[in-house]
């Protein structure tokens, strides 16, 4: 079975956000990608940031989204921490179709790991919208 991760950065991306692929440089020029943090306290927040921010060489940094409200920081935890034990989930069922070689169950667990796939996506955009609705209404 070819490895298969949740990855959040993906999972979350916004196709549709026009800074996406903005060309933001550093001070000494460097271009920077987009980044999303998943520290507790900026859980899905984007930013930009040097490869040399904290050193002595750049102090490059600029975040791309506002600060999060703290509910949306609850919710973000919770879905990072599902995905999280998801790919245990995942790293454990291939674990178990290795060590007993039950090759018959690879369509029902790539089912199962698509479907699981999929609610995690729902729930990003879900958040996504209600994300946006809170900055509309300046909730």
């Amino acid at each position: 079975m070819e490895d298969v991760k949740l990855d959040l950065n993906r999972i979350c991306l916004d196709k549709e956000d026009p800074m996406l692929n903005a060309e933001v440089r550093c001070n000494h020029g460097l271009l920077l990608h987009l980044k999303t943090s998943w520290s507790d306290n900026n859980s899905g927040r984007r930013f930009w940031s040097c490869t040399y921010y904290g050193s002595n060489k750049c102090n490059f940094f600029l975040w791309r989204d506002g600060v999060i409200d703290e509910r949306s920081k609850f919710i973000i935890s919770k879905l990072a921490k599902k995905v999280k034990d998801m790919n245990e989930m995942l790293k454990i069922m291939k674990m178990k179709e290795e060590l007993v070689g039950a090759y018959s169950d690879r369509e029902i667990m790539e089912m199962e790991v698509e479907s699981a796939f999929t609610q995690i996506e729902e729930q990003c955009r879900s958040f996504v919208k209600m994300k946006d609705e809170c900055f509309l209404y300046g909730g």
